[in-house]
């Protein structure tokens, strides 16, 4: 388990990363049909309580105002999805953004706008094509299976 935590007016906002990661299949959801509903799982946000109360012990027992929750989407290499396709013309993406949303956006935004309208972007933004994707054979099993290990790693210290 993993804690971060930061400053927010007269108040502090903690929140931790699990390891063991709840995982869905995209593809049993349609594009026209809302997401699926995010619970939070009390069980996990208990577990962060105690890991901060050992660090800050005003932190048990403590008013949960607010508990962010989502579907963060990862890529199988933990790298973001960004630019348009050379295969699928008009086809532009920046996703795959690993849980940075808010805090990220502005970088991402920069990144998609090098890839879009600089006419030699940077070796890094190219390599961020939605089309790495498509250069080899693979499964979805299998890149499930490595997005899940990215999540469950990502922000992992030590061993």
């Amino acid at each position: 388990m993993t804690l971060y935590g930061r400053a927010t007016g007269e108040r502090l906002r903690l929140g931790g990363w699990e390891a063991n990661a709840l995982s869905i299949d995209p593809r049993g959801y349609r594009l026209e049909e809302p997401a699926p509903v995010v619970e939070a799982d009390q069980r996990v946000l208990d577990g962060f309580e105690e890991e901060f109360a050992r660090l800050l012990p005003e932190a048990r027992g403590a008013a949960r105002t607010r508990v962010g929750k989502g579907w963060p989407t990862f890529t199988p290499d933990g790298r973001f999805v960004i630019g348009e396709s050379r295969r699928l013309k008009g086809f532009v993406m920046a996703g795959g953004c690993n849980a940075h949303g808010i805090s990220g956006s502005a970088g991402i935004g920069r990144l998609l706008v090098e890839s879009l309208f600089d006419p030699h972007p940077s070796y890094y933004v190219r390599s961020l094509s939605p089309d790495r994707f498509t250069e080899h054979a693979w499964d979805w099993e299998a890149a499930r299976r490595q997005a899940q290990h990215v999540y469950e790693t990502y922000y992992a210290l030590g061993g």
